[in-house]
């Protein structure tokens, strides 16, 4: 085992620990203060592990932001601890999040109504009301602390402006979400303020400023707002099944599309979710304003959605970024992951990506955060930059390490769909299905109807073909009426005709020429409509076939209309293109 060794001079007065190994004295051992201990580029748990020997303290830090328009700066509630064994001086792990406390019950909207049509509106239910729990002050993640407490980090928890013992709005997703953290990075600096619950002024003098944070979910989202704020300070991070971009986790290509499980929700019922506060009506009128502004009716980007996205200010990013997701999850899709990394590798900052093969959720191996947070936020030179960019899971299992992600050797196949096989009915060039609301892609994929929409595949693949990256269709379709709802899926079908979801994805015909623009369409005229579909990588077994499934509605996901509207695909004119090792068949 290679140990690394600091001594307690010029490199760790940088980072404000020692670092020492097996054999040598530890710093510090003739007051009782153990050092950092590395190994194999780890930091060890040679720290206390135990609540009752860590300091476990709680503070308000003045945010520079009135959130919920009363006059006065916003305070975010801290929770913080450190072991009471460790140096003088430590780095720090946060984990922010506006769930400490407990959520309301709210309601989502309607979406069993029909689409925007121009020139008529339709109008949406009104949110229900919310019933409140309440929570405590302590550190309510003992077992994230004590991972972090032992190996000579600082804890923070840090709550959400308008949820626990913080003051603000929840806004799901705008400024004050990462302004709170910074702020709360800031004062592990020396840069804000901060008081006890007696209102004293307390400094965070154990803390040598460098930090990093660790979340998944919403948990993971704030570790992208706040990185694009460019706060110093901020190290690394590791965003765990995160948003990236705020429009693309409630809309796609125009369309109002749920998170999987949550359909109806958008960013007002959210926000109400986690309205944690004391009083809480305060932040009616901040509701109500997300509320319009988020416009369900059109789906269009805007500019309360341009605010939202992480993707928009990346360039700010100075933190190394650990990006993790699943390649099943459909609550925050995987382009949300794939998206960020790929704009991150694109800037040449620090990056790398682990995909597993489930749901939503699922944090790289405890070694791999360890070696990444020892490398930028305790600063040991360990190598972790060397290493490969990407581990992907595999169904068995087994985690290979692979130079980037998408796969290099990965390449743009494009089919039409006139040269794929219609799975059930009569091809031709000019197909027209009507919808039906109730179907979803997954099952509709298995037993296709001809009537409700369209399912194709490849001839039988020759080799082990593995999808690396993003997919796309360009369509050329006609409407019987002024508006649809358009969904995608690509498939792995094996011999007995079973079908596993790779991709999906949604658009609205009316943003064809913009996500910014819903333009009005005249039935039975041709229009040409793209679809981006989500970041995935899948390998397609030799023998088995690829399918595409055309639908409008799409039950778990889109506004569900009433059936019967008319869609006519061109199918000589239409493609889909796939990011794949080999060519299709």
């Amino acid at each position: 085992m290679k140990r690394t060794v600091w001594a307690a001079g010029a490199t760790a007065a940088a980072v404000g620990v020692g670092v020492t190994t097996a054999g040598a004295a530890p710093t510090g051992a003739s007051d009782g203060i153990r050092t950092q201990v590395v190994v194999d580029g780890q930091a060890q748990p040679v720290f206390a592990a135990r609540p009752a020997d860590w300091i476990v303290k709680e503070a308000w830090v003045s945010v520079p932001v009135d959130s919920d328009h009363d006059g006065r700066p916003d305070r975010a509630h801290i929770r913080y601890a450190v072991a009471k064994d460790a140096p003088q001086r430590v780095p720090v792990i946060m984990v922010a999040s506006p769930y400490w406390v407990g959520v309301n019950d709210v309601a989502n909207h309607n979406v069993d109504h029909d689409l925007y049509d121009p020139d008529t509106r339709a109008g949406a239910r009104q949110p229900g009301h919310e019933r409140a729990t309440g929570g405590g002050v302590q550190l309510l993640d003992r077992w994230t602390a004590a991972t972090w407490i032992s190996r000579g980090f600082g804890y923070v928890e840090f709550e959400s402006l308008g949820t626990g013992g913080s003051t603000g709005c929840p806004t799901t997703g705008g400024a004050n979400d990462s302004l709170g953290p910074k702020a709360a990075i800031d004062w592990l600096n020396g840069r804000a303020s901060a008081v006890d619950a007696s209102g004293r002024a307390v400094a965070a003098g154990w803390s040598n400023g460098r930090v990093g944070m660790i979340g998944t979910s919403y948990d993971g989202t704030l570790p992208n707002a706040v990185a694009t704020t460019g706060v110093e300070g901020l190290e690394a991070l590791i965003p765990i099944s995160a948003i990236s971009d705020w429009y693309g986790y409630y809309r796609a290509g125009g369309a109002v599309v749920a998170p999987e499980g949550y359909q109806g929700e958008d960013a007002d019922v959210l926000a109400k979710f986690v309205l944690m506060r004391a009083n809480r009506a305060i932040c009616k009128p901040v509701i109500n304003t997300l509320a319009r502004q988020q416009d369900r009716v059109t789906g269009d980007l805007n500019s309360f959605w341009a605010q939202r996205s992480y993707l928009a200010d990346v360039s700010r990013v100075k933190a190394a970024v650990y990006v993790a997701h699943g390649l099943q999850d459909w609550n925050v899709k995987p382009s949300q992951a794939g998206l960020w990394y790929r704009a991150l590798r694109a800037q040449g900052t620090p990056a790398k990506i682990f995909w597993h093969q489930w749901g939503h959720g699922g944090p790289p191996p405890l070694y791999e955060q360890n070696r990444w947070f020892t490398r930028y936020v305790l600063g040991v030179r360990n190598g972790v930059e060397s290493d490969p960019r990407a581990i992907i899971e595999t169904p068995e299992g087994t985690s290979p390490r692979y130079a980037d992600w998408p796969l290099p050797g990965s390449a743009a196949r494009t089919t039409t769909l006139a040269d794929l096989t219609l799975r059930a009915g009569a091809s031709g060039r000019l197909l027209t299905f009507a919808d039906d609301p109730r179907q979803s892609l997954i099952p509709f994929t298995t037993s296709p109807t001809r009537s409700t929409g369209l399912a194709f595949a490849t001839a039988p693949l020759t080799a082990n073909t593995r999808l690396s990256g993003f997919a796309s269709a360009d369509l050329r379709l006609a409407l019987g009426q002024g508006n649809a709802n358009l969904s995608i899926g690509v498939f792995d079908l094996n011999a007995r005709g079973m079908a596993t979801l790779i991709t999906q994805g949604w658009a609205d015909p009316q943003n064809r020429n913009s996500l910014w623009r819903t333009d009005a369409i005249t039935p039975g005229q041709f229009m040409r409509v793209r679809v981006d579909l989500e970041a995935n990588d899948h390998v397609i077994a030799k023998g088995h076939r690829i399918g595409v499934t055309i639908l409008q509605s799409d039950h778990e996901f889109t506004i569900r209309p009433p059936a019967g509207k008319t869609m006519t695909i061109d199918t000589r004119a239409s493609t889909i293109t796939l990011p794949l090792t080999q060519p299709l068949p």
